[in-house]
């Protein structure tokens, strides 16, 4: 008994810590509460647990930063996201991931080194390019759980401003949710024990959405792709480890 309460108690904080990064840069809670997640429930579990929990989280940075949205990114990007997630959550249930994540790793310390060449530097998102980043990403969502570095250096390079960044892929995120929700609920994954612990986790998510914005309004515009960087290099090393 004394084990699992010490357990849920540090699921607790580093969702808490987790999502409130999230809140600022617009990923960070799946790279942080999944290996915890993993670590106390198993993959099994843990991925329906943060599904949920980070419907709570997406939803709450949409609300927060709902006036600088950029609503033909998140057309494009729904677009694609929506069959993949769908696609990546039917592999879920019966796939072992664990290559996968390492593979995922080793792509976000590319995408660190990309951004630090000219021609990453230079390079300029179109919109219709947020249709295969969809797709991309609703597939990973759905079969790794932690998409968003994945993505947050093509939504800088479209030009989109910290708030408008955070809000669009925060709803973008949202939308993959729900056919991951769908085939997670058709497989019995959402057994009382995942339910009331992602439903838990996405109150807690949704208030460190809100801590999250509360620091972002502190930190200079110049700055914030400084902070994506650094995110995405912790996010690969922790993917390493992790898988």
């Amino acid at each position: 008994m004394e084990e699992e309460i010490i357990k849920i108690a540090i699921v607790v904080l580093a969702t808490a810590v987790g999502f409130t990064i999230a809140g600022v840069a617009g990923f960070g809670g799946g790279v942080v509460a999944l290996p915890v997640l993993v670590w106390a429930f198993g993959v099994r579990e843990a991925i329906p647990i943060l599904t949920i929990s980070q419907l709570f989280s997406t939803a709450s940075r949409v609300w927060l930063h709902r006036a600088a949205m950029d609503w033909q990114v998140i057309r494009n990007f729904s677009i694609g996201s929506v069959p993949f997630a769908l696609l990546g959550s039917l592999f879920f249930v019966s796939i072992d991931t664990a290559v996968l994540v390492r593979i995922l790793g080793v792509m976000m310390l590319l995408f660190v080194v990309y951004t630090r060449m000219p021609i990453g530097r230079n390079f300029k998102m179109k919109l219709w390019g947020f249709i295969p980043l969809g797709s991309a990403t609703g597939f990973a969502s759905a079969f790794l759980g932690i998409p968003g570095p994945f993505s947050s250096v093509f939504y800088l390079a479209y030009g989109l401003s910290a708030s408008a960044y955070i809000g669009t892929s925060a709803l973008g995120m949202s939308v993959i949710q729900i056919p991951k929700l769908v085939v997670f609920s058709t497989n019995d994954l959402f057994v009382f024990r995942v339910l009331a612990m992602g439903v838990g986790l996405g109150l807690l998510a949704g208030a460190s959405a809100f801590l999250g914005k509360v620091i972002l309004g502190r930190i200079p515009e110049a700055v914030f792709p400084r902070i994506i960087t650094a995110m995405l290099l912790i996010s690969g090393v922790v993917l390493l480890v992790r898988g």
